[in-house]
């Protein structure tokens, strides 16, 4: 039942308990199998490090948040991969644009790199980034990741991994049981709090609805990917080795108001001139 795509009709005649079992045991088995993987991960190599010798240590001492960062990074695969075949059955619908798909899809690359980056230099102009303790935490852990493997890590394996589970999984199934517009607030609202902050988990819903708003316009699953990936590239490039924190308070903003503006351009561009109407 849990990875079997079953239809509006049908779900019309379940009850709100096995809707919410249908929608939720996926995400939780991902969850499970992931944290397990990860911590077995971590003893696999306690256990290797425990037997190599001292210059095996200063490696991983030297690179110890790349370490981390690929670990998490296989036990994010592993969860996806428990879930596979529901998510499969979910993403391999026919549909998408129709006319020219190319300028399509790099005008919605082009509104994600734009609305990632103004979003990012408004919360850093605030203070909002820097007011939480554990936000600093994870900054210091994601960017003492080598620059490629960072850019593997945050814009190939996460963007793939977390849009398969919560756009591809759950935004579809709650779109088919209650509706596009609450599975684009439920979707995006648990991807924030999936997230390990507030600040992250802040920035993860508003990245979540725009996601799978884009998703709904574009009715493919390349659409929430490729926006997915694009601001996490963006974001991790220009916040790698704290670019922001050294970058001029008046050529921030005008970078984040210009940035801004031209999202909501694009955005417009996007909605009435390159994909169909009844969208």
């Amino acid at each position: 039942m849990i990875s079997y795509r079953w239809g509006e009709e049908e779900l019309k005649k379940w009850s709100p308990l096995k809707k919410a079992s249908y929608l939720l045991i996926p995400f939780l088995v991902y969850m499970v199998v992931n944290d397990m993987a990860e911590v077995i991960l971590w003893a696999l190599t306690e256990h290797f490090l425990g037997g190599a010798g001292e210059e095996a240590v200063v490696f991983a001492s030297h690179y110890g948040a790349t370490i981390r960062g690929m670990i998490s990074g296989v036990a994010i695969l592993l969860g996806v991969a428990a879930v596979w075949t529901a998510v499969k059955n979910e993403i391999n619908v026919p549909g998408g644009v129709k006319g020219d798909a190319v300028t399509a899809y790099a005008f919605l690359a082009a509104f994600a790199f734009c609305i990632s980056i103004s979003v990012n230099i408004f919360f850093f102009q605030t203070g909002f980034s820097q007011s939480s303790v554990a936000y600093e935490n994870v900054y210091e852990a994601q960017y003492g990741v080598e620059f490629l493997i960072g850019l593997v890590l945050y814009g190939v394996i996460s963007p793939i991994a977390e849009e398969a589970i919560f756009r591809g999984l759950i935004y579809n199934r709650m779109k088919r049981c209650f509706g596009w517009i609450p599975a684009l607030i439920f979707s995006s609202l648990l991807f924030g709090a999936y997230h390990e902050n507030v600040v992250q988990a802040v920035y993860g819903m508003l990245l979540g609805l725009m996601i799978a708003y884009s998703y709904e316009l574009y009715g493919n699953f390349a659409a929430p990917v490729l926006f997915h990936a694009i601001a996490n590239i963006s974001v991790y490039a220009i916040t790698y080795r704290n670019n922001l924190g050294q970058m001029d308070r008046r050529i921030a903003l005008a970078i984040g108001a210009i940035t801004f503006l031209a999202a909501i351009s694009i955005a417009v561009y996007i909605k009435n001139k390159l994909l169909p109407k009844e969208k």
